[in-house]
């Protein structure tokens, strides 16, 4: 099989669910520790792609392995890094990993988290703002163009660590105290909007650009917990919490960095997005379907 043009690191997480059930838009190697056991290596599989697209699904090729230890001397048309930005940016200025196009996935925490309370929350902001400076640097040197995604709360596949968390928590308890009434706004984004937006970024021609990518609606934090837990745990009884003393309870339970957010509006500017990548994500309305058991 000749080299695929897109390589892809991250492909079997929540992102790569989605841009596996929507098709890829070239035929790609994708790099993981958790690679299908039968295409280890050599095989090539078509990916699925959306009922309304007529486009062939590209072929996928899978190879076992670590973006950390991940060396090629071939360089792809286009790279796309759905895991840990800190790693690929890595790997990329290193020049391990090499293509004309990179297209990576960041995090609106590192606008965020930058001032929370909580050191790890901080460190992990720091972390991706430092991995960026340094994608950007190495894809200057080499001339590639570059663009990083910045999602906000993500969800969709069941598969996130934020409301679909809250989802599991209340399927197993018969009632379950949320702050129902925390103002703080949040923009959740649908794992299948990210999906359609690498897919846009791996056309585009310009140099860099940092893209935050929220959803389509701007909904209270409480509100967006009982939408939640009404459509994929509607057994579970909801007992209000008062968010201050959900807040209050920050450190002995709740999270520090969540509970200093709860009346925090986490609103982004997606104009350039919807500019460049043509950007239209719906908005948090969410489905028994959205939180699979």
């Amino acid at each position: 099989m000749p080299r695929p043009p897109l390589l892809v690191f991250g492909l079997t997480g929540q992102i790569g669910a989605a841009l596996l059930r929507q098709g890829l838009p070239l035929p790609a190697l994708a790099v993981s520790r958790s690679a299908p056991e039968a295409a280890d290596g050599q095989g090539a599989e078509p990916a699925g792609a959306d009922a309304d697209d007529d486009r062939p699904p590209a072929a996928v090729a899978w190879r076992r392995g670590d973006l950390a230890a991940f060396d090629s001397p071939h360089a792809h048309e286009a790279a796309l890094s759905l895991g840990p930005l800190d790693a690929f940016a890595a790997a990329v200025a290193e020049g391990r990993v090499r293509a004309s196009r990179i297209v990576a996935f960041g995090s609106t925490s590192v606008h965020a988290k930058a001032d929370s309370p909580d050191p790890q929350e901080r460190d992990l902001a720091r972390r991706l703002a430092d991995a960026e400076a340094a994608l950007r640097e190495a894809c200057a040197r080499r001339g590639a163009a570059c663009t990083v995604l910045r999602p906000t709360l993500i969800w969709g596949l069941g598969r996130d660590a934020s409301v679909s968390r809250v989802v599991r928590m209340a399927r197993r308890w018969p009632v379950l105290p949320l702050p129902l009434d925390a103002p703080g706004l949040r923009q959740p984004v649908h794992v299948d909007d990210l999906a359609t937006a690498a897919r846009a970024a791996l056309a585009l021609d310009g140099r860099f650009a940092a893209l935050d990518l929220p959803g389509g609606e701007r909904v209270a934090f409480g509100t967006m917990l009982g939408r939640a837990v009404s459509a994929g745990a509607p057994r579970c009884r909801v007992l209000p919490l008062p968010w201050r003393l959900a807040r209050w309870a920050g450190g002995r339970g709740l999270p520090r960095g969540l509970a200093a957010r709860l009346d925090a509006d986490l609103c982004f500017d997606d104009a350039p997005a919807r500019a460049l990548l043509g950007w239209s994500p719906r908005g948090f309305r969410p489905t028994a379907a959205d939180f699979p058991a």
